[in-house]
């Protein structure tokens, strides 16, 4: 059997039936909700300052008598929801129709945040207080975070071509007989064209600017044409068979010209 969990709100309810309900209750004529976090700070809104002790003293004896609760507890749930919502009002954008209300929403919940304060014993507050400005500095620094990927997004993509180079039918190990040849080209000076270390580079060139057939060239497939020991047994079907080289580059001049 399945054991119900009770609901209870840490507010005092208007009655639907009462039409001449207390002025501190709160909630709506006829939606009835054990949450009512958000009726709580509306009503809080339109009062004025020397009316907040009596506001938080009437729903705490309510908590206390309803559900036989205790002030501490009461206390770091009501310091929550105002933090809370002092945080998320801090979001709203300082340009938009909204901003307005929202620092008369902030400056209204500083007030009552400031009583809050004035009668915490337990730090409860104070404590989270300082969660929500760790989280905010992490957020703050997350948004940073986020900025310089976008800037370095922003540069890599002017890198991106617009379309790929495409080698035709089959010819895919003709190509890779290519760039095996260019790895091997010998200047005439005797210092290698391409000075490289690994093999990373030109499998990863290939997959990136070339397609083979219209089609991509997995990055993988790119690979296994270059492992990392040369001399290293080749993957079968990697090896570029004897009647798709089809080009030998050679060097047109032996010796600097004078």
């Amino acid at each position: 059997m399945v054991k119900k969990t009770m609901q209870y709100s840490y507010f005092k309810i208007r009655n639907p039936w009462n039409f001449k309900p207390h002025r501190f209750e709160i909630g709506t004529l006829f939606i009835q909700s054990p949450f009512h976090d958000n009726h709580f700070l509306l009503k809080l809104d339109n009062l004025v300052d020397h009316e907040l002790t009596d506001y938080y003293n009437f729903h705490l004896r309510y908590y206390i008598d309803s559900v036989n609760g205790n002030e501490q507890h009461f206390h770091r749930y009501v310091s929550d929801i105002v933090a809370t919502r002092i945080a998320v009002l801090k979001l709203v954008d300082p340009f938009s129709r909204k901003a307005l209300r929202a620092k008369e929403q902030i400056n209204q919940l500083r007030a009552f945040q400031t009583f809050l304060h004035s009668i915490d014993q337990w730090n409860s507050s104070q404590a989270l207080e300082l969660v929500i400005a760790e989280k905010n500095e992490e957020i703050s620094d997350l948004k940073k975070h986020i900025a310089e990927l976008e800037r370095q997004l922003q540069a890599l993509r002017q890198f991106e071509p617009s379309s790929k180079i495409d080698i035709r039918d089959k010819h895919l190990p003709t190509f890779i007989h290519l760039v095996h040849q260019l790895q091997n080209l010998v200047l005439p000076d005797e210092r290698r064209l391409f000075n490289f270390q690994g093999q990373s580079g030109w499998y990863k060139l290939i997959s990136k600017y070339f397609t083979h057939n219209r089609k991509p060239i997995p990055i993988e497939t790119a690979r296994n044409y270059f492992p990392v020991q040369k001399d290293a047994e080749m993957i079968k079907g990697s090896q570029v068979p004897t009647d798709l080289r089809l080009f030998d580059i050679v060097l047109t001049r032996s010796k600097p010209s004078k």
